[in-house]
């Protein structure tokens, strides 16, 4: 049976929720277009292609649209030890009606901290309208190029970055963080990066950063890869 809730393996202390990346509304538009933050999507290669990968993107997509969506979306959060959610690692909203059963969900998991990354602006802003989001929940928008700053107005905001050096905000570590939360230094990641080992590694993990997931975080940005 396909579960509603999804487990990216770098987000060991995380649940989150997807649906095809192929039906993206702003990102598939910025996938053709190189300089984008979704230009080489990994939501639109590798694992996320296998068909029963699909199967279960397509599932959970069935599912959103579905009245039900929302009780049954709190039931399989509460049975999770997991305090954390992501919403989306690969796809995104649709439609007000998905952001309002987002809200819903958030504010019947009050135990559960809630991460939204998005593209689609506009959508929320005209459902932020009509419900508010509660203290446990941040939608993050994401700038659309690589290297460029989201607008200073945004509340809660990410970036794509070249220059590790140079970020927007505060710096994603997960690129030199391990599985077991452990960092590795600047100078081996670099000299890995220059050898080529950085896959033997096994680096791209959370670890104990919840910074995504916190409002007071205003921007993040992520290291391209």
């Amino acid at each position: 049976m396909t579960n509603l809730l999804s487990k990216p393996s770098k987000m060991s202390t995380a649940t989150s929720f997807s649906i095809p990346a192929q039906l993206c509304i702003t990102g598939g538009k910025l996938a053709k277009i190189e300089g984008t933050v979704c230009f080489d999507c990994y939501a639109l290669k590798g694992a996320y292609i296998w068909a029963p990968v699909q199967k279960a993107l397509n599932y959970r997509l069935d599912k959103l649209n579905a009245p039900e969506f929302v009780t049954e979306m709190v039931a399989e959060l509460n049975k999770k030890r997991a305090k954390l959610h992501r919403w989306f690692d690969s796809g995104d909203v649709h439609s007000v009606a998905h952001c309002l059963k987002i809200i819903a969900v958030c504010k019947l998991t009050p135990h559960k901290r809630h991460w939204i990354p998005t593209k689609e602006r506009g959508i929320w802003e005209q459902a932020l309208k009509m419900e508010s989001l509660p203290d446990n929940a941040v939608v993050r928008y994401s700038a659309h190029k690589v290297d460029a700053a989201p607008p200073v107005k945004w509340e809660n905001s990410s970036a794509v970055i070249t220059d590790i050096s140079k970020p927007i905000g505060k710096l994603c570590e997960a690129f030199r963080t391990k599985k077991n939360g452990a960092m590795i230094s600047l100078e081996q990641y670099k000299t890995a990066k220059a050898e080529k080992k950085l896959g033997k590694i096994g680096l791209g993990f959370c670890g104990d950063c919840t910074a995504c997931w916190s409002s007071d975080v205003k921007t993040v940005s992520y290291p391209k890869h």
